[in-house]
């Protein structure tokens, strides 16, 4: 039986398709198409493209390799907020949680930050492993999702690096003690204005961080009274700064 639209296997492409055309699945998609879901000719499924249109596709062979035919016109995937979101560094488990939320709220991007309280910082070697993997978690969340583009890390950045590439008025990092709340610094922005969160570690930023983003003008605001851990933060945040972001609250 064939997913329905509102659930439909969705695989990557590397080339744009047009109307009509046969597209070859690459391996892996090939093997969750035809031995995970197993789909069957007819099926219907969509394939993401470069562009981040989503094109539907009926199966013509499960393979493998998995063959599909482009049925019909492309649509658009959903919007894409311009919020940007930093995180600092934290559990590998927390960072592929972040990851896959971003990717579903539509992050525009999603970058990690070497922090003064970061505990463990790996080497780059094992950085690029950890960054790879949360870029999966990321791309299976989008093909979930039905989103076209998504966050995916680049190379651990130190804290002071960051500040120095933000826009300070577009610049939002979270520090419990603020006094205004977040959802109201955001509310005093146009609604269609970029926003980069900052957000730290379990144990917070250093003072110094703080003084030093307060010194670069980027504004500080809080979530309430309680102290949450980095995935809950950085996930509350991105919620209210992407859906204020596509006009919806």
């Amino acid at each position: 039986m064939s997913a329905s639209p509102e659930h439909r296997f969705r695989y990557v492409v590397d080339a744009e398709p047009v109307a009509g055309a046969v597209v070859v699945l690459g391996e892996a998609d090939s093997h969750h198409l035809a031995r995970v879901v197993r789909r069957r000719a007819g099926d219907v499924v969509e394939v993401i493209a470069p562009s981040g249109l989503l094109w539907p596709c009926a199966v013509d062979d499960p393979g493998p390799p998995a063959v599909v035919r482009v049925a019909g016109e492309p649509r658009p995937a959903p919007t894409v907020p311009p919020v940007d979101l930093w995180v600092g560094l934290c559990d590998a488990g927390r960072l592929d949680l972040i990851a896959e939320k971003a990717a579903e709220l539509g992050a525009r991007s999603l970058g990690v930050m070497a922090t003064a309280r970061a505990r463990r910082v790996p080497d780059p070697a094992a950085w690029e492993k950890r960054a790879g993997r949360m870029a999966r978690v990321a791309e299976a969340a989008a093909r979930q999702s039905g989103r076209g583009a998504w966050p995916a890390p680049g190379p651990l950045i130190p804290f002071d690096h960051v500040l120095n590439q933000i826009v300070p008025e577009q610049g939002v990092i979270l520090d419990p003690r603020a006094t205004a709340p977040l959802a109201q610094v955001l509310r005093a922005r146009p609604h269609d204005s970029p926003v980069t969160l900052l957000v730290g570690p379990d144990t917070g930023f250093s003072g110094d961080e703080l003084r030093a983003a307060e010194a670069r003008g980027i504004t500080a605001a809080g979530l309430g009274d309680g102290m949450l851990r980095a995935e809950t933060a950085a996930i509350t945040a991105l919620a209210l700064a992407t859906a204020g972001r596509m006009g919806e609250g």
